[in-house]
């Protein structure tokens, strides 16, 4: 191969009535390399003997590419690479145009950049030329769309992700701040405790609390109604008259009751976003059960991340489809320690780790499996065990079977 394969052409000056001459009917490629703008892409023949390298400005020129196209009157498969979104409304113009559209493995497309030239380079118009190699080699698939279940999930899971993240974060500066300005409530009452939410936000420092120490008393008895004992309330009073922190000044007293806002209003957005994701499971049947053994949270987020159990045609393929499934790198006599594989959605399995824990509490079978089995050098070794065996169940749970861990787990009567 050499380095003119990659000189690309901007598609307002090829001759398009010379293009529909050379493919005489023969089905094309079209892979493209997904850009912000400036894209690129290689327009081939199923066997690459015919080849035009294509550059041009998505906002610009999409319309007038993708009209050149269709007047070839030919078969197009057009092959992206699965980045984010910028490629999407390219898809999507792609897919109104009758174009048969294939999904090129980003990973795979980044490992072959030595394989077919020699050279380890890798830059957009050498990447088209790779998308078309790996899908002539049988190496993509057909791009699946998410349903409109799964984007009517996904849009409350990305808002519940939104203001989780922003409250934890929000968390964690206050901590901070109460550190310098008032130590001692950190020891009394948790961070996330809505309470010390609303004293932060109604009087700023422990130096007004203490100053109005008798309404602050009352308001504490109203926030925290029947969950917060008389004794509580009188320590966080007195921590608060007899605090060492550093005295806080106007301008930090209105940053604190900014942030204790700032963590009640993402508090309760999330919340909000919670309560959505929670109805749509409860209107499904086969996803109420599933709800019911990981939680319906876990529930959403998995359908809409394009993993319901219920597209895959075994249970083994949607344990892999989740990277909990196990590798080997072996060499020689040397057998390398069986790994996760940690492909796909790193959220998925994040919410399914924090399913797997809820379990160990609330099931006493898959409890009793855990002490039995837990090694105290190595126990969270236990809880990915658990994790893994968890898609399994799920597989079957979408099909209408009830949860029982005697099948899932060998636990000695």
């Amino acid at each position: 191969m050499n380095k003119h394969t990659y000189r690309a052409q901007k598609v307002n000056t090829i001759n398009w009535l010379q293009v529909k001459e050379h493919v005489a009917g023969e089905a094309l490629v079209l892979a493209i390399d997904v850009a912000k703008v400036q894209q690129y892409a290689l327009l081939t023949n199923q066997d690459h003997t015919k080849s035009w390298m294509l550059q041009w400005s998505h906002l610009e020129q999409t319309p007038y590419l993708i009209e050149q196209i269709k007047a070839l009157e030919v078969s197009i498969a057009v092959v992206m690479e699965s980045t984010s979104t910028y490629g999407d409304s390219l898809r999507y113009q792609c897919r109104q145009a009758g174009f048969a559209i294939y999904q090129a493995n980003a990973k795979k497309v980044h490992d072959s950049r030595e394989i077919f030239d020699g050279v380890p380079s890798l830059h957009d118009a050498k990447s088209a030329w790779l998308i078309a190699k790996l899908h002539k080699d049988g190496i993509t698939k057909l791009w699946c769309e998410p349903t409109l279940e799964e984007r009517r999930m996904n849009a409350p899971r990305l808002e519940y992700d939104l203001h989780q993240g922003q409250h934890l974060r929000n968390q964690n500066r206050l901590e901070a701040y109460l550190s310098r300005h008032w130590p001692e409530v950190l020891t009394l009452m948790p961070l996330d405790s809505v309470t010390l939410e609303q004293l932060i936000k109604h009087y700023g420092s422990p130096q007004n609390i203490a100053a109005e120490s008798k309404q602050a008393v009352l308001d504490m008895r109203a926030w925290g109604k029947c969950g917060l004992s008389a004794e509580k309330i009188t320590a966080v009073i007195a921590s608060a008259i007899n605090t060492l922190g550093e005295p806080c000044i106007e301008a930090e007293r209105q940053f604190l009751m900014a942030l204790a806002s700032e963590l009640e209003h993402s508090r309760l957005q999330k919340q909000t976003a919670k309560y959505a994701l929670e109805a749509l499971v409860d209107n499904d049947e086969a996803l109420r059960e599933m709800g019911r053994v990981v939680g319906k949270v876990t529930t959403a987020v998995l359908v809409s991340l394009h993993l319901d159990p219920r597209r895959f045609a075994t249970p083994k393929s949607y344990q892999k489809a989740l990277g909990v499934n196990l590798t080997e790198k072996s060499s020689g006599q040397i057998n390398g320690r069986l790994r996760m594989s940690k492909r796909g959605s790193s959220v998925a399995r994040k919410f399914l780790y924090m399913a797997a824990l809820r379990l160990l509490v609330n099931d006493p079978l898959v409890s009793k499996w855990y002490k039995a089995k837990k090694d105290e050098r190595a126990k969270l070794k236990t809880v990915i065990a658990l994790m893994r065996k968890l898609p399994l169940a799920l597989w079957h749970i979408a099909r209408g079977e009830r949860f029982d861990a005697s099948k899932l787990l060998k636990v000695a009567i």
